[in-house]
This record gives C-alpha cells, sequence and structure tokens, in this order.
C-alpha cells in the first residue's frame, strides 16, 4: 500500500504543476472572472471539472492503447480541438466592450458557460496528453481498483479547486477593475493566444 500512497502523491504533484501550465482553460477563465463576474467563472470550472470526469473514464477504459492503435483518431481530436479554440479566438476578437449592465446580466445562461468550460478542456492539448500519457500510466489493468478510485477522485477535486481558485482570485473587484481599464487589448491578446493554441494543434506533427 506505501507505494501506491507515493504513487497518489505524486500523481497529485503533477496534476497540479498541469493546473499552473498556461493554456487555454486558463485564460478562459481570468477571462470569464474579469469581464463576467464569478459565477460565470464557476461555472465554466464546473464544465471543466466535468470534462476531467470524462478524460479519466476515458483513460481508465484505455486511451492511451486506443490512440496509439489508431493515430488517425488522435490526429482527428487535434484537428477537432484546434478548430474549435480557432472559432473560440474569433469569438474573442469580436466581443463588443463589456457594458455596464453586463456583468449582471452574466447570472443567466449559466448552462452555456459550463458548456464552454467542458469543451475548451475537452480540446486541451494539455488534457489530451495528461490522460493518455501520465494519468493512464496510475490505472494500468494491474493497478487495484481502489487505487483508480482515489486516482480519478484526486485528478478531479484537484482540477475543481483549482478552477474555483482562479474563479474568485480574477473576479475580485480589483481584477474586475484592470479589465475594465483594458478591457480591448486583454481581450485581443486572448484572442491571440486562443488561435496560436488552435493553430499548434492543427499543424502539429
Amino acid at each position: 500500500m506505501g507505494a501506491h500512497l507515493l504513487s497518489l502523491a505524486s500523481l497529485f504533484a503533477v496534476s497540479l504543476a498541469t493546473c499552473l501550465v498556461p493554456g487555454p482553460n486558463n485564460f478562459m477563465l481570468m477571462r470569464l472572472g474579469m469581464r463576467r463576474g464569478r459565477g460565470a467563472a464557476l461555472a465554466a470550472g464546473v464544465g471543466t471539472t466535468l470534462s476531467c470526469i470524462v478524460w479519466c473514464a476515458a483513460a481508465a477504459l484505455g486511451l492511451a492503447a486506443v490512440l496509439a492503435a489508431a493515430p488517425w483518431l488522435y490526429k482527428a481530436l487535434r484537428i477537432g480541438g484546434g478548430l474549435y479554440l480557432l472559432w473560440f479566438a474569433w469569438s474573442l476578437w469580436r466581443s463588443p466592450p463589456l457594458g455596464a449592465d453586463e456583468r449582471a446580466e452574466a447570472a443567466t445562461g449559466r448552462g452555456g458557460y459550463i458548456w464552454q468550460g467542458f469543451a475548451i478542456n475537452m480540446t486541451n492539448p494539455k488534457s489530451v496528453l495528461f490522460f493518455a500519457s501520465i494519468f493512464s500510466a496510475y490505472v494500468g489493468p494491474d493497478t487495484p481498483l481502489w487505487v483508480h478510485i482515489a486516482a480519478v477522485t484526486l485528478v478531479c477535486i484537484t482540477c475543481l479547486a483549482w478552477q474555483v481558485a482562479m474563479a474568485f482570485v480574477f473576479s475580485a473587484r480589483a481584477a474586475a477593475g484592470a479589465y475594465g481599464r483594458a478591457q480591448r487589448p486583454l481581450d485581443l491578446a486572448a484572442a491571440l493566444l486562443m488561435g496560436a493554441f488552435g493553430i499548434s494543434l492543427i499543424w502539429l506533427e
């Protein structure tokens, strides 16, 4: 059991480090928190966590083996994810200035933010690499069931905690005020970053 506990501790460290690496999820939550408020960012965080559950299930069912046996599937996932990120970048580029009542109106339509968080994480290259390689090593066929359950729980709780922290930090009054003073440059920068992620996915060999 000691070896399994040590393995789970290393999984937690790798999961946290993966969350810290800048990527589409983090930029999405930063922007939603500053532009739409805490509720929208938290809803997107829930969607991101739901997608982590889906990725965990896929890894437990042999995601790495499937992708190794069908390289075209991995390529299709990359291209589909890249196209979605490009569409999201275009939406950011064309987003209108923040109106006086927009943050109050953001309290409605939380389902849309949940879907946005889910879709962004499902197309996130970090997610594909993490769950198809690192996480899959912790849920192999010889691993006890309790380790499978603990690994899934650990990764999902780490993911959710990170999303909640991001939502609270970037929806704070200081962050929202900073966004209000420089919203257009920040939106354009976020659009360029999302577009770069999308292009890298499509052209990656």
